[in-house]
């Protein structure tokens, strides 16, 4: 199975939970949800969340998603990242955690190394 992980408030995964799929701006915006590799997300939280606070971490199993996944660099050659070109369905989480910061960032909780 292959994993990525998507970030967002705990009050939009709260939504996420009682509507079963989430669309965040981008999807309306670029057309797609970002997600990335777990190797990858603190690099990306740090950058776009660092001013967040309350965050939430989700696991996402590809295969259960119904919408495509491309994996896309940016227009600098940086790392392929997985853009899901659709809304994510509640079916695909495995997982959550609390994403936490501490005085250096954000820090991958422990439990991820599962995935």
């Amino acid at each position: 199975m292959a994993y990525i992980v998507h970030t967002l408030s705990r009050a939009d995964w709260q939504s996420f939970q009682e509507t079963g799929e989430h669309r965040p701006d981008s999807l309306a915006t670029e057309g797609f949800v970002h997600c990335s590799k777990p190797g990858q997300i603190v690099i990306v939280a740090d950058i776009n969340h660092a001013t967040d606070d309350d965050m939430m971490l989700l696991v996402l199993d590809e295969s259960k998603l119904d919408s495509p996944v491309r994996y896309e660099s940016g227009d600098d050659g940086s790392s392929a990242f997985p853009h899901v070109y659709g809304p994510l369905s509640l079916d695909s989480v495995v997982d959550s955690f609390q994403f936490k910061q501490d005085e250096t960032g954000y820090r991958l909780p422990d439990e991820l190394l599962r995935y």
